[in-house]
């Protein structure tokens, strides 16, 4: 019996011991960090990658989610967190990756950011689906085999959550206005 209740202590340790893997690779912050090449008179000569315009979410201490984006967590860093991380590497790796909670009272004027309360019946249903079945119920497949998000069946109130847990999975939605679709792409594809 001891043999028995030892043997499941290491493997419940080994379990807990196992890494995450990150929501965006060491590359990935590589490319969003990227603010393009600074010339002498403090002019950016090269753009910002066009990642830097996906939809970047963050928890607050508020249990609210804030939708904001490259250059917003750019400045979010320059404002007020340079001083509290070595690089802006540093800061990003931390906010994505391992459950930053933005304090929301440094903000002074956060009302231009998109916020929101997580729906709790759509967290529920995933939870209860499984990632896999919830990205399949939520999309469907285009003639061109690209996948998009299945807006019929979103309900008020939904969309936010929806978009929040395809991005904690991997996933970026972009919009075409144009069609008026919302695709979904696996995050490492659209780094590429």
């Amino acid at each position: 019996m001891k043999k028995i209740l030892s043997l499941l202590v290491l493997l419940c340790f080994l379990i807990s011991c196992v890494k995450k893997k990150p929501n965006f690779s060491k590359e990935m912050i590589n490319v969003l960090a990227g603010r393009g090449e600074i010339q002498e008179d403090g002019a950016i000569k090269l753009p910002p990658p066009s990642v830097t315009f996906l939809d970047i979410y963050i928890r607050t201490n508020d249990n609210e989610i804030l939708l904001s984006s490259g250059a917003e967590l750019f400045f979010f860093y320059k404002e007020y967190y340079s001083k509290k991380f070595d690089s802006y590497e540093d800061f990003l790796d931390t906010v994505l990756n391992q459950d930053f909670v933005l304090d929301k009272r440094l903000l002074k004027k956060p009302t231009y950011l998109e916020s929101f309360k997580l729906n709790s019946n759509t967290e529920k249903e995933y939870a209860d689906l499984g990632f896999s079945s919830f990205l399949k119920k939520y999309s469907k497949k285009l003639l061109s085999k690209r996948i998009i998000l299945n807006r019929a069946i979103i309900k008020d109130g939904e969309y936010s959550t929806i978009a929040y847990i395809l991005f904690v999975n991997g996933y970026d939605l972009s919009s075409d206005c144009y069609l008026g679709v919302a695709y979904i792409t696996k995050r490492e594809d659209s780094f590429k």
